[in-house]
This record gives structure tokens, C-alpha cells and sequence, in this order.
């Protein structure tokens, strides 16, 4: 068996983010404001009718500076709409046609009073819609998001968000039919902070398919939001830099970001003191740094500062920036360099903190940082001198969250290879894995790191004999269930590497007996497996066991010789050509030992 350390591993798309949009400080008071509006609309056009004999000041503003004469469609578009508006104030709003007509009449009117009548219009019902929306009443809306004029976009843009937010799927995708990113990223560079705002929530909001994260990228929508994410706003800040990391979930919108200047922007922004501006920039980086570029640009960027910072945000008050930094910091730690780096600039103790005091997605977060840290051979002494192997132990025992788990096991398995491997030994390591191995809630994955590590560890003869006699023999019976019958190809190669350890000592009588048929099957079927590994590793095992007569007596009644015959055959290896050619001559030492006693 080779006892070489696994590859490090990295994510960018494995699990959801918690963005919360930011909406107005306080909310309009668009009903009245609205009424108010058709209400004065109504009134000049009385003016109107009687000559102007009628004239009256409402609210304190005179209605002749409605000046401009309504067509008669638009008159009675504003009558339709008071008296729709009027009926209940609180019932979820019930549009007919005629309603949807009228208000699409205002909204492509060249009057602004009544573009904003509409926009405010759509606003109130975007609050009460809770049904899907439609291409009618999308239409006008999208039309709304191009006015020049700035009441108007703050309206739309705040409804557009609500469609966003409260009707799933099947509303961004009629919005995104209608074309609506062209005329918001138009609005990024709207001078007015809370159409801003606005606007960047509404991005943020419809990038949640890869379809829509394409588009966004496609129609321009990079260079405002990085823009913005610089804004002096917070509100701002935080809702385009939550859109950036919605478009950062796809490798192909990674590289247009980062081309267009995302990683120096969101290095700045984990230095932020807000958390929600950590978490996002985190996780961000995080995505790209799947790329090894994108993590070369990211070190280059304030010659490491970024690990520095992110090690620093490994002890923050909140879980969920904890565990981005985590994921940041297992993904740059992809690089041996990086490793090493993180390491140095004091990743550990945060980490064990971690280990000791978080659950759930922050600790397999740490546990899966961990396991990339424990790659490098100088980070080996580091790892012991912190002490960690028992708080290791016990959390590659905790079956209720897997994740954490098989990172852990991972990092034992790392930790295997090294020369404190006696460490692990003395802190009960093989007792731990055992555990795992014999649970039945234990997942594959897990399994997968688990008998990974009893592999490298069952090098050591102590620990030979600890599997053996561990809980009655059972950890050895399950190895060899494993090897025969486990449909997952590495944990019967893992399991199948133990046994042939294992084989290098004297097996329990009990052991021998009980296990005889799971044996001679796992050592069947790995020899005529298309993989030269499988074949070589039952090879190796053989040659040991038949060292034991009563293997011998085994795999002769099995007929095992015409099986390596076929190897032999097949696999043109020298080093599987040998190993056959050494069992079929133990095979016929027995078989003529047999011959000779019967004569």
C-alpha cells in the first residue's frame, strides 16, 4: 500500500447563502401617497370641464399645476384606478384587465405625475401580490424601470424587488422574458442612493438560476456592482456585494470578475467591520478561489494579506462569518504554499476553537480547512503541538453531522503518514476510527476517509493487533464485509488494503473460521477486476495468506489457481506477473503435499 496523503480539496457551489436584501429605511406611505395623487389628477380635470370655474387648493397645493391637458384615456385610466384602489385598502389585490389596461396606460403616458401615479400603483400591489405575476402586469413595470424620473424608478425598482422576493422562481422568469436586467443595470448608475439601493437588490434577488447569473454578466451588470460596492452607503455596499457573490457561483462568470477587477475590491471589503460585508466578500473569495489563478492573483493582492484577514475572521462573533473565512481558507489552502502560510500566520487555535465550540456547517466549514491544512509535512508538528488529535477523535466519532466527519478522518489520515503516528496511536485514534467503522449510521463518504486511515495506520503492529481484537474481532469481520460486499469502489480497496496488513500476522483461529467465506469472495472478485490496483492488492494478500494451511485448504477447494491463471493472462505487469507466479507455486506445494500423504 502506498500511504501517500490525499489531494486537497476545494468548493465553491457547495452550499447556500443567507443574503439578506436591504430595503428603504423605512418604508413609503404609498397608499396615501398615491390617492393623494389621482385624487388631484381627478380634480384639475374638473377644472377642466367647468372652464375653471373650479378651482380649489388641496393640501396645500394648487391643482392648475397639473397643467398639462390628459387625454381621454388617461382620465379615465386614473377613474378606473381610484375607484379600484378605493374598494380595500387591505384585501390582496384582485386585477381584471381593465385595471392591468389602465395602469399601463399610465405608465406609457408622457405625463410624469401619472408615470409616478402608476409606478406608487404597482408598488402598493407588488406588497399584497401573492399570486404569480404576470406578463401583463410584468410588462408595465419593466417599462416603469426606464423612466428618467427618479420617484419613479425608487417605486419600480422596490417593486420589482417584492416580485423577486415573494413569487419564487416562475416571477423571475417572467421578468427576465420581459428583459428586465438591460433597463436595471442602466440603473446602477443612478445618482440616488436608494434607487442604487433598490437596484442592486433587484440583481441580487434575480441571480439565483445560472441562466439569470449568465445574463446579468452578459448585459454589462459587473463593472456597476463593483462600483457600488465601494459606495458610501452601507446599504449599497452590502446589497452589491451580496449580487457579486450570487454571480459567483458559476465558473463562467468567475473569470469575467475577476477580469473586471472583483478580487482587489473584495479583499479590501473583508478588512469591513460589518459582518454581513465579511460573510459576503468571504464567500465570494471563496468561489473563486477554486481557480488556482484567482488564488495566485489573491495572494499577490497585499503580498497575503488576504490569509492574514481571513485568519482573523476565523474568531469572529458570528458562526456564519466564521465559516466562510473556513471555506475561503480550505480553498487557498489548495496550494502547498498556502498551507504553510496559514499555518504561519495562526490558523490553528481559531480552528480548534471551532472544533470544541461550533456545530453544523461552521465546524465541517473548520474540519474541511483542517483537513487541506494538514497536507504539508512542516505543518505536522504544528497540528500535535496544538493538540488537537483528541478533539479530532471526538468529532470523527460524532455521526450527526458527516461532513465533519470525513474531513476529520481526512486530516487523521494526513496526520497517519507523519511521524506521530505513535501520537495518534496513544490518543486512542484507532479506537475512534473503529467506532466509526462499526456504526451503522456511518455514510460513505465517511467510511470512504475512515478505512483511508485505518489503512495507513495498520502499518503499525500494535495497531495490527488492536484491529484484530478491538470489540470481539468485529472491527476485522467488518473490514472483510466491506472488502466483499461494499458497492463503493475505494472503501472495499481501503478495507481490502487493512486485511492484507492484517495478513502479515498471525489471525485469530475464531477470526479465521468466521471470516473464511468473506474472504476467499473479496479475494475472488478483486482478482478479476479490470483494475491492475485491485488485482495487486489481492495478490499481495494472498501471498500472505497462504502462508496459513488453513487458507491453503481454502482457496484449493475454491479452485483459486485457473483465477490467477486468467490474471496472469490478462495483466502484463511484472510486479502482478510475479506475485502470480509466487501463489501458484504455493498452491502446488500444498496440492503435492496432499498428493504425497495420501500415497
Amino acid at each position: 500500500m502506498d500511504p501517500q496523503r490525499k489531494s486537497p480539496e476545494h468548493t465553491g457551489t457547495e452550499h447556500k447563502f443567507d443574503i439578506k436584501i436591504e430595503r428603504p429605511p423605512s418604508k413609503p406611505d404609498v397608499w396615501e401617497e398615491l390617492l393623494s395623487i389621482l385624487e388631484k389628477i381627478l380634480d384639475f380635470c374638473v377644472c377642466c370641464i367647468t372652464c375653471g370655474c373650479y378651482k380649489r387648493e388641496r393640501n396645500g397645493i394648487v391643482t392648475d399645476e397639473y397643467g398639462m391637458i390628459l387625454l381621454d384615456n388617461e382620465k379615465q385610466a386614473v377613474q378606473n384606478l381610484l375607484q379600484y384602489l378605493e374598494k380595500d385598502e387591505k384585501a390582496e389585490p384582485v386585477l381584471s384587465s381593465e385595471h392591468i389596461r389602465a395602469l399601463s396606460i399610465l405608465t406609457y403616458s408622457d405625463n410624469a405625475e401619472l408615470q409616478r401615479s402608476a409606478a406608487l400603483c404597482m408598488l402598493e400591489i407588488s406588497e399584497r401580490w401573492r399570486t404569480d405575476l404576470t406578463v401583463a402586469l410584468g410588462r408595465p413595470l419593466v417599462e416603469l424601470l426606464r423612466s428618467d424620473d427618479t420617484q419613479v424608478q425608487k417605486a419600480a425598482t422596490l417593486a420589482t424587488s417584492n416580485f423577486c422576493l415573494s413569487g419564487g422562481e416562475n416571477n423571475k422568469e417572467i421578468l427576465m422574458r420581459l428583459g428586465v436586467v438591460d433597463p436595471l443595470v442602466d440603473l446602477l448608475n443612478s445618482k440616488n442612493v436608494e434607487v442604487q439601493c433598490n437596484t442592486c437588490g433587484c440583481i441580487t434577488a434575480l441571480a439565483t438560476t445560472d441562466a439569470n447569473k449568465h445574463s446579468i454578466v452578459s448585459c454589462n451588470a459587473v463593472k456597476p456592482l463593483l462600483r457600488l460596492m465601494r459606495s458610501m452607503d452601507l446599504r449599497v455596499k452590502r446589497n452589491a456585494t451580496g449580487a457579486i457573490l450570487n454571480l459567483t457561483h458559476i465558473q463562467s462568470n468567475r473569470n469575467e470578475l475577476v477580469n473586471q477587477g472583483a478580487i482587489p475590491i473584495l479583499v479590501e471589503l473583508i478588512h469591513m467591520s460589518d459582518y454581513d460585508i465579511q460573510y459576503y466578500s468571504a464567500a465570494a473569495l471563496s468561489n473563486l478561489a477554486v481557480n488556482p489563478k484567482h488564488r495566485a492573483m489573491m495572494i499577490a493582492v497585499g503580498h497575503s494579506d488576504v490569509v492574514r484577514q481571513l485568519v482573523k475572521l476565523l474568531s469572529s462573533k458570528k458562526d456564519r462569518v466564521k465559516c466562510q473565512a473556513c471555506f475561503a481558507l480550505r480553498n487557498l489552502a489548495s496550494d502547498d504554499e498556502n498551507q504553510l502560510l496559514a499555518v504561519e500566520t495562526g490558523a490553528l487555535p481559531p480552528l480548534h476553537h471551532i472544533l470544541t465550540s461550533c456545530r453544523s456547517e461552521t465546524l465541517a466549514a473548520a474540519a474541511a480547512c483542517l483537513r487541506n491544512l494538514s497536507i504539508h509535512k512542516l505543518n505536522e508538528a504544528p497540528f500535535i503541538h496544538e493538540n488537537l488529535v483528541p478533539d479530532l477523535c471526538h468529532v470523527v466519532c460524532d455521526s450527526s453531522n458527516p461532513e465533519a466527519q470525513k474531513h476529520i478522518a481526512g486530516t487523521l489520515r494526513n496526520l497517519a503518514v507523519s511521524q506521530y503516528v505513535r501520537t495518534l496511536i496513544e490518543n486512542d485514534c484507532v479506537e475512534a476510527l473503529t467506532f466509526v467503522l462499526l456504526d451503522l449510521e456511518s455514510r460513505i463518504p465517511v467510511l470512504s476517509e475512515v478505512t483511508a486511515a485505518l489503512a495507513v495506520m495498520a502499518d503499525e503492529d500494535d495497531v495490527k493487533y488492536k484491529l484484530l481484537h478491538l470489540q470481539g474481532g468485529k472491527a476485522f469481520s467488518k473490514l472483510v464485509t466491506l472488502a466483499s460486499l461494499s458497492s463503493h469502489r475505494e472503501i472495499q480497496y481501503n478495507s481490502a488494503g487493512t486485511l492484507g496488513q492484517l495478513a502479515l500476522v498471525s489471525l485469530p483461529e475464531d477470526l479465521k473460521e468466521a471470516n473464511k467465506k468473506g474472504i476467499v469472495l473479496y479475494i475472488d472478485k478483486f482478482l478479476k477486476s479490470p483494475d491492475p490496483s485491485f488485482v495487486h492488492v489481492a495478490l499481495w494478500t494472498l501471498n500472505m495468506l497462504l502462508k496459513d494451511i488453513f487458507f491453503l485448504r481454502a482457496f484449493t477447494d475454491h479452485s483459486i489457481e485457473s483465477v490467477i491463471e486468467q490474471v496472469q493472462t490478462t495483466h502484463q505487469l511484472t510486479k502482478i506477473q510475479e506475485l502470480s507466479t509466487s501463489v501458484i507455486d504455493k498452491l502446488h506445494g500444498v496440492m503435492a503435499s496432499s498428493s504425497s500423504s495420501e500415497d
